[in-house]
């Protein structure tokens, strides 16, 4: 079991120095003056005393095997911590960093961002990629979620089988977030959030359901003032104030339009009768025709699907007779051969009803 202690550190700066010069050797002070600390891929599984580091910034304990995160509170001036890729599987013992501002948990097995509390300078978060159970997803606990609200400003969650992101509707400072390879595919309640996010300017969903809903890349665009880069695409300044013109025009297209009305009341409302009649219309034109009627299926804004049917096609004059128990209509040239008639039939027609006769014309 290796374990990270002062004279741990010592050991490790000691052959460091050792393989950059033979001669010259580490200074009796040195352990206090370090300001960054290199404690990567050291088999470490657990963190003892070394507060003998008191000018700490920085401490690299990624690729290790540590299972609990213990003993910096004494580490005031910190401000970027790395612990990704080691089996720590809850967020504790952070509260006396006051200064850290950022913190990388990603690839562990944390399953609640939590112990965040005091930790009100925080300004970038990772914590893709953890291992969870089965069905599980990353969970926000609320006094973290306030706290990081206020000043977070890049967050990472990829791959923690996230189904939405309403629990960041209230970061107002975020402008980079990193959702890939979640479970989210709610367009309205994706655009939602997006909206709620005033300062948001890269934004990353690759991976997700919801990039192949229709309209997928317009409608973020629309709902978002100041997003930049959407999936590693830029977006320009005309493009996003003419989604938010389009947006903005629709929306009050709807407001004066109001609600759409179903195929029966749209005809029985043309029609300007009492409400009395209108029922009584609608049933009379759409159902109680006798004969084979057309049936469709019209789609209301409420999503409910209903029947409507037609009145059967009615015969207008131009049919005439039948053939094969079928009605046919009266062919297009027998009107055109019946307006050429001949001068004696013409003249027959005058003769009976008592006009003088018309001259016969001579032929040359």
């Amino acid at each position: 079991m290796v374990l990270l202690t002062t004279a741990f550190i010592e050991k490790e700066c000691v052959r460091t120095q050792s393989n950059k010069s033979l001669t010259k050797g580490i200074c009796k002070n040195h352990l206090r003056k370090i300001t960054h600390l290199f404690m990567n891929d050291k088999l470490i599984e657990a963190v003892g005393n070394f507060s003998g580091c008191k000018n700490l910034r920085v401490i690299y304990m990624q690729n290790n095997c540590i299972t609990k995160i213990e003993n910096l509170d004494f580490a005031e001036s910190l401000t970027h911590l790395y612990l990704q890729h080691n089996n720590i599987t809850r967020i504790e013992n952070l509260q006396g960093l006051r200064n850290l501002r950022s913190l990388y948990l990603g690839h562990n097995g944390i399953n609640i961002v939590q112990g965040l509390e005091g930790l009100e300078n925080l300004l970038e978060l990772h914590i893709e990629n953890q291992k969870l159970a089965v069905g599980e997803s990353l969970v926000f606990d609320p006094r973290s979620l306030k706290t990081l609200s206020n000043h977070l400003k890049i967050l990472n969650v990829t791959g923690n089988g996230l189904i939405s992101l309403r629990a960041l509707s209230h970061f107002l400072n975020l402008e980079h977030l990193d959702a890939r390879d979640n479970k989210i595919k709610d367009m309205r309640d994706l655009s939602e959030t997006i909206s709620s996010l005033p300062w948001l300017n890269r934004l990353f969903l690759q991976g997700n359901p919801v990039t192949l809903s229709y309209r997928y890349r317009e409608n973020l665009i629309a709902h978002s003032n100041r997003l930049e880069n959407l999936d590693g695409k830029v977006i320009t300044d005309v493009t996003r104030r003419f989604l938010s013109k389009f947006k903005e025009v629709k929306q009050l297209r709807l407001e004066r339009c109001g609600p759409k009305l179903s195929l029966s009341d749209d005809i029985t409302t043309s029609l300007n009768l009492p409400p009395a009649f209108k029922r009584s219309v609608s049933r009379a034109i759409l159902q109680q025709q006798p004969g084979p009627k057309l049936s469709i299926s019209v789609s209301a804004i409420s999503g409910e699907t209903e029947s409507q049917l037609f009145p059967p096609w009615k015969c207008i004059s131009a049919i005439h007779g039948k053939r094969d128990n079928h009605l046919t209509p009266r062919p297009l040239w027998r009107s055109t051969s019946r307006a050429r008639q001949s001068p004696r039939r013409i003249s027959k027609i005058i003769d009976s009803t008592g006009l003088p006769p018309i001259p016969a014309t001579k032929k040359e």
